[in-house]
């Protein structure tokens, strides 16, 4: 078998779950040139560069996957006892209504919230998708493939993605007003993927219901939010420390565009290979390494393990911003998408070394909504900082921390990588099952 073949299949699988993970496949080809458009990294260029939006506009849209997330909660609750695939094929259909506004949005004084608006909307969309979905992949693939698994399929997505991505920011070097032509012909090709996702079948999904609506009756009310973390209270750390890395991260992002796009004034092709290029190319290549390495650990260990490496990535970052280099933020970049290609594994996969069988909705909810929690103000504080409130006229003579930031960010991921480390020994060595 080619190495191309093998990775297009994965042995072990029941063959009915084989033929959904090849729609899966599919959708993965093509639904993500649209969702690449979507992404903060690239629609923040867009938005800087095309339609000159002031910073505010780079940290809203850079914090909308988390005020995405923070709706995570109510599509648990909206899935909960309902088929998986037709609930996924809608908001993926919703999805690329929002790519197709953008397409159409005029540059006028309600340009800006259109733009928002549909960014805002399709992170919403995109949050119910990876709420949902997540419970399939719990269902269709056993613990022991199940981040192999996962991993193949967001690596497709990400290869996609790079040269998606890579081929809209030369185009837009060239022709700046093609980006209209890029959304609408990536909402088209996303079509696809959506028709292909109808027919993936989630093999014990009639049991899942019948577990799921007894969840919903439960009397002591088990799969509420907080009686979940005062229960478990392992996984309640295991958020905290999620929460602190997760913080530190996302309010770099939109200083980073900040500096790259004003300071810098770095082009299309530059500016969004290194938001948006290196981190998926890092991703792709680095997932299935990291894949095996999650198929055999608890996520606590995984964790311990991968967040020293994203410190020293922030720690180079830092200089770059310090001396306005591209090559060493690109350089910094580039060792944070070695962690990240981990921790978007980690992201899609770590409740599922905690929750019992029946909760497994409740404890991604609880994950994505505490991820939209500190996203929701991590990357308008990010900007804060860095520029001082005197960008806003709060504090005239503000200077703001300016590279400074890079470094508090370092600092909260060691203290992070501290408690999944002592997290780690109290669980010590055991492997889940499930």
């Amino acid at each position: 078998m080619s190495p191309i073949a093998a990775f297009f299949r994965v042995p072990g699988l029941d063959p009915v779950v084989q033929r959904s993970y090849r729609r899966e496949q599919l959708t993965e080809l093509t639904l993500p040139v649209a969702l690449g458009l979507m992404e903060g990294g690239f629609v923040s260029v867009v938005a800087a560069k095309a339609f000159d939006v002031p910073p505010w506009v780079i940290a809203v849209i850079s914090a909308a996957p988390m005020f995405g997330n923070l709706s995570s909660y109510f599509w648990n609750h909206l899935a909960a006892a309902r088929p998986k695939v037709p609930m996924v094929t809608l908001l993926q259909a919703l999805v690329l209504v929002c790519v197709v506004a953008i397409a159409v949005t005029p540059r006028s004084e309600v340009s800006t919230w259109v733009l928002l608006g549909s960014v805002v909307l399709a992170r919403v969309l995109i949050a119910g998708i990876w709420t949902v979905r997540s419970v399939t992949w719990s269902l269709n693939y056993p613990r022991a493939l199940r981040a192999t698994v996962t991993s193949r399929l967001q690596a497709l997505a990400s290869l996609i993605i790079v040269l998606s991505t890579s081929l809209a920011g030369l185009a837009l070097d060239t022709h700046p007003e093609s980006f209209r032509w890029l959304y609408a012909g990536g909402a088209l090709i996303g079509a696809i993927g959506v028709w292909a996702y109808r027919d993936v079948v989630v093999i014990g999904e009639k049991r899942q219901q019948v577990l799921e609506r007894r969840g919903q009756r439960d009397p002591g009310n088990r799969n509420a939010f907080f009686a979940i973390l005062r229960s478990d209270r392992r996984y309640a750390r295991y958020q905290w420390h999620q929460f602190v890395s997760g913080f530190a991260n996302m309010m770099l992002e939109p200083p980073l565009v900040y500096v790259l796009t004003k300071q810098i004034g770095a082009s299309y092709a530059a500016s969004i290979g290194i938001m948006m290029l290196i981190p998926f190319l890092l991703n792709l290549a680095t997932m299935p390494l990291w894949a095996r390495y999650l198929d055999r650990v608890h996520v606590a260990e995984f964790r311990a393990r991968q967040n020293l490496l994203w410190v020293i990535g922030v720690v180079i970052m830092f200089w770059g911003a310090w001396t306005l280099s591209l090559w060493w933020l690109a350089v910094g970049r580039f060792v944070c998408g070695i962690t990240n290609g981990g921790g978007s594994l980690a992201w899609q996969l770590g409740h599922n070394d905690f929750a019992p069988r029946d909760q497994l909705s409740a404890y991604m909810g609880i994950h994505v909504t505490l991820t939209g929690v500190r996203g929701a103000f991590a990357p308008f504080l990010g900007m804060a900082l860095y520029l001082g409130w005197d960008a806003k006229g709060h504090v005239p003579g503000s200077t703001g921390m300016g590279a400074w930031l890079f470094l508090l960010a370092a600092v909260m991921a060691v203290v992070a990588w501290r408690g999944f480390h002592v997290l780690q020994k109290e669980i010590g060595p055991r492997v889940p099952t499930r």
